[in-house]
């Protein structure tokens, strides 16, 4: 792998980090009275196009690490404080976010790896 590969490779990381952010800030978006977790659907584009990317780049195990990122934001987010609040609530959404956001790439891992079969 060279230089300007891992760059991008970096680059992509800290761009599954920023989609972390914003979609663990933005889940608690609602319309009037209504729950609108539209950030998971955001997840789930945005962590399969960071996975694409980074899997055009490089066939090591590094073209996972966007996705990795992501993950450690969320896992950090829902973890509470010392005071006991976190910044993800015990909610529905939480749990679509992580199935939305890890199974999108899970899925298209696995229908390219049965189209190289």
């Amino acid at each position: 792998m060279s230089v300007a590969d891992r760059v991008e490779i970096g680059v992509l990381t800290v761009s599954g980090v920023v989609l972390g952010l914003l979609t663990v800030f933005y889940l608690d978006l609602y319309i009037g009275a209504v729950p609108v977790p539209v950030t998971a659907i955001v997840a789930a584009v945005g962590t399969a196009l960071l996975c694409r990317l980074a899997g055009a780049i490089t066939e090591s195990t590094w073209r996972y690490a966007p996705l990795i990122a992501w993950t450690a934001v969320v896992i950090v987010a829902a973890v509470p404080g010392l005071n006991g609040n976190g910044a993800l609530i015990g909610d529905w959404r939480v749990l679509l976010l992580l199935v939305c956001g890890l199974g999108a790439p899970a899925a298209m891992t696995y229908a390219a790896r049965l189209n190289n079969l």
